[in-house]
């Protein structure tokens, strides 16, 4: 059962309402999830400055990540939506579905990101085999290795928020 009521977008504060014209810009609309956060008088600002923070990633290694670690997680809500966001970058559907698997075999530096970003996700952070000397060999420094740390954070965040709160998926919906 889900007793978490949506918080309506007219009685949210001008810090929030400012953000969600940042998020309609990205996203088209104010995700459901985006939405959720402002239950929390800081919740989306909050988060909204994780998500937006500057890192050493490219828009698609982020994607890789959130693909990667939301099927780790069993995420419906946010395997949708990063599936759609992943096909307006460029994957197709079925690079989409090889991301999900951890199983790339069409670039071997989102390979990297993936399977390390999975190992992160499974063992919470206790890297296991030749995954993290496979991401140095590709190409990635420290710096890189703190911000997949960091990204799988910020999907966990809304894997979590999802989980908890089970808001409407309002993305394509894609099965976990």
């Amino acid at each position: 059962m889900n007793d978490f009521l949506m918080p309506d977008e007219q009685n949210v504060s001008e810090t929030n309402k400012r953000i969600f014209d940042e998020l309609k810009n990205m996203f088209g609309k104010v995700p459901n999830i985006f939405m959720a956060f402002t239950s929390s008088e800081n919740g989306l600002e909050n988060y909204f400055k994780y998500l937006t923070q500057k890192n050493s990633l490219t828009y698609s290694e982020r994607e890789v990540v959130n693909l990667v670690v939301s099927q780790v997680n069993q995420c419906p809500y946010c395997l949708s939506i990063h599936s759609a966001m992943a096909e307006r970058i460029g994957f197709n559907n079925e690079q989409i579905l090889n991301i999900r698997a951890n199983n790339i075999q069409f670039d071997k530096n989102l390979k990297a990101v993936a399977a390390l970003a999975h190992n992160i996700a499974l063992t919470k952070g206790h890297i296991t085999g030749s995954i993290l000397l496979d991401f140095y060999e590709a190409g990635y420094d420290q710096g890189h290795l703190v911000d997949v740390v960091l990204a799988v954070g910020n999907i966990t965040t809304l894997n979590l928020l999802y989980a908890i709160t089970n808001v409407p998926i309002d993305f394509p919906h894609v099965t976990v």
